[in-house]
């Protein structure tokens, strides 16, 4: 039982420490533009460094807090500007493209394949980042603002 639970504890701290880096280009060796740590997307590699947004559910905040002004808001397809449902949506999200403004058939600006954000719409197109770890789509929505 003691087994047990000390594997458990172990596995609960890996993933409370887990963390995605954002590479720039096409390589899991390129420099760590930014780290996600489930809560705080920071500039750099390391959880010490500055943070930059604060993510929950609903709202990318300014810098660090949960009460920090709000700058999108998502609902699971739109990033919308400003805090509100109904404000101007900035980009669309479709499972593979990110389309600029509210629509399914607007021009695609990127592909996401789940490791590589492309340029355009297509599989083959120029990489500009590569994602390393799980990262939530709202936050790349709102990197490339």
């Amino acid at each position: 039982m003691n087994h047990i639970l000390l594997t458990i504890t172990l596995l609960f701290s890996f993933a409370l420490n887990a963390q995605a880096y954002i590479r720039e280009g096409k390589g899991d060796y390129n420099t760590v533009l930014y780290t996600w740590d489930g809560k705080y997307l920071r500039q750099g590699k390391g959880v010490y460094n500055t943070v930059l947004f604060t993510v929950d559910n609903k709202y990318i905040r300014q810098g660090k807090g949960d009460y920090n002004t709000v700058l999108s808001t998502w609902d699971g397809k739109y990033l919308r500007q400003g805090q509100g449902d109904y404000n101007n949506v900035l980009y669309t999200w479709d499972g593979k493209y990110i389309r600029q403004g509210k629509g399914d058939y607007n021009t695609v600006l990127y592909t996401y394949d789940g490791k590589y954000i492309r340029q355009g719409k297509g599989d083959y197109n120029t990489v500009l980042y590569t994602i390393e770890g799980y990262l939530p789509i709202e936050i790349l929505l709102f990197l490339i603002l």
